[in-house]
C-alpha cells in the first residue's frame, strides 16, 4: 500500500473508533470515571484522526473547504481539552497562541477559497471559517469578562467544545464518504452537533452540577 492509502486507513480507523467510543463519553456523568477514561481514550483516537488529516493536508492538498472542516474539528480538540486541564480558567499563551494561529489560518483559507468540488462547496467552507472565528474570538475575549466566565460558563466550555469536535468528525466522516448526498450529508450532523451544544449548556446552566475543576 502506498503512504495516501495506509493514511487513508488509519485517519478512517481511527476517526470512526472515536465516533463509536465518543458515545460513551457524550452520555456518561460528566466527571465520572467513565466518563474520564473513556473521554481520554476517544481523545487519543481522535488526535490520530486530526493528525492523518493533517498529514493528507499538507502532502495531497484536499479541497479548501475541507481544510476548513479540519481546522474546525482541531480548534475545538486542542481548546476542549486545554479547558479541561486549565486550573483557575486564566487565559494562556498556548491558548492565545491557538486562537491567533487559527484566525491566521482562516485568512489563509478564504484567500485560497477556489469553486471547490461537488462534495466540498464554498459555501460549506465560508460558513465553517465564520464559526472557527467566533470560537477563536469567544476566547480571546475571556480576560474582558473573566469573572462572569469562570463562574458560570467555565465548567461547560469543555463540554461544549468537545460535543463540537465530536461532530465536526461525523461532519467531515459523512460528507466525504456519502458526496451523493452533500450538502445535506455534511450539514446535517454540523446541524445536529450545534443542537447538542446548545442543550448541553442549557441543561447544565439550568440545572448546574459540580464538575472537576481540572482534569488530570
Amino acid at each position: 500500500m502506498d503512504l495516501h492509502t495506509v493514511n487513508i486507513a488509519t485517519h478512517v480507523g481511527a476517526g470512526a473508533s472515536a465516533l463509536g467510543l465518543g458515545v460513551l463519553a457524550l452520555f456518561s456523568r460528566k466527571g465520572g470515571r467513565l466518563h474520564r477514561r473513556v473521554g481520554w481514550v476517544t481523545a487519543g483516537l481522535g488526535g490520530v484522526a486530526l493528525l492523518t488529516a493533517t498529514v493528507a493536508i499538507l502532502i495531497f492538498h484536499p479541497p479548501a473547504p475541507l481544510v476548513a472542516a479540519t481546522l474546525s474539528a482541531g480548534y475545538q480538540y486542542m481548546s476542549g481539552l486545554r479547558s479541561a486541564r486549565l486550573r483557575g480558567g486564566r487565559l494562556g499563551w498556548p491558548d492565545i497562541a491557538l486562537a491567533l494561529t487559527s484566525l491566521a489560518l482562516v485568512v489563509v483559507l478564504i484567500h485560497w477559497m477556489d469553486s471547490g468540488t461537488r462534495s466540498w462547496s464554498p459555501a460549506i467552507g465560508y460558513s465553517t471559517m465564520g464559526f472557527i472565528a467566533v470560537m477563536a474570538l469567544y476566547d480571546l475575549s475571556r480576560p474582558a469578562w473573566f469573572r462572569t466566565w469562570q463562574a458560570r460558563v467555565r465548567p461547560l466550555d469543555h463540554g461544549v467544545k468537545m460535543i463540537g469536535f465530536y461532530f465536526a468528525m461525523m461532519s467531515a466522516g459523512a460528507g466525504n464518504l456519502l458526496p451523493q448526498w452533500q450538502p445535506f450529508s455534511q450539514v446535517a450532523p454540523s446541524a445536529l452537533g450545534l443542537i447538542a451544544m446548545i442543550g448541553f449548556a442549557t441543561f447544565y446552566s439550568l440545572k448546574p452540577v459540580r464538575l472537576p475543576v481540572a482534569i488530570a
